[in-house]
């Protein structure tokens, strides 16, 4: 059995595609994943099962359309992805404009898949900062200087941009996910 962690897109935001966490753990469970655990409502879970990171986001993409009723992008990390995504954060170092790491200024962005280098060249093109921004592997880090909430940044992270579906999840909740990961 392997460890993931998936991280669901766009639901129980402003009151759309609303799930409750007890509804999806049951869900996972019907698609013979084991262990499920999750963090707050916004879709993230630890939990064991078999095969590929892709063939489980697929099955629990399936069954969330299903018995919810709409569509979800699902990005499903093995636990040792996660964990290679998260320790090659540029910023984490306290390499910050402010020279320590502050969690609520940090998120990472988890693409589905990688964007083709047209689609790379063209955000870092239309973006101008003042944001620290750099993609590696497939994870966008950001540190966001001056917050995430009127960043011109956060627009240009959007599907038709980047090539592929991405989710966003700040340092302090990427941190409580490796700890799930521990227990």
């Amino acid at each position: 059995m392997t460890k993931f962690v998936a991280l669901l897109r766009g639901i129980n935001v402003g009151g759309h595609k609303k799930i409750k966490m007890a509804d999806l753990k049951e869900v996972a469970g019907k698609c013979g994943l084991s262990d499920v655990q999750h963090y707050v409502q916004s879709g993230n879970l630890v939990f064991s099962g078999k095969g590929t990171p892709d063939a489980v986001a697929g099955k629990l993409e399936k069954a969330c359309e299903r018995t919810f009723g709409f569509p979800v992008d699902i990005m499903v990390l093995s636990e040792d992805e996660f964990r290679q995504e998260v320790a090659a954060c540029p910023f984490a170092d306290g390499s910050s404009p402010k020279g320590e790491l502050d969690p609520k200024f940090l998120q990472l962005a988890f693409l589905k898949g990688m964007p083709d280098s047209a689609h790379i060249e063209a955000l870092f093109e239309a973006y101008e900062g003042p944001e620290m921004v750099r993609l590696v592997g497939r994870t966008i880090h950001i540190y966001f200087t001056e917050g995430s909430g009127r960043s011109k940044l956060t627009p240009l992270l959007t599907d038709k941009k980047l090539g592929v579906p991405a989710t966003a999840r700040n340092w302090n909740t990427v941190q409580k996910l490796l700890a799930m990961l521990d227990d």
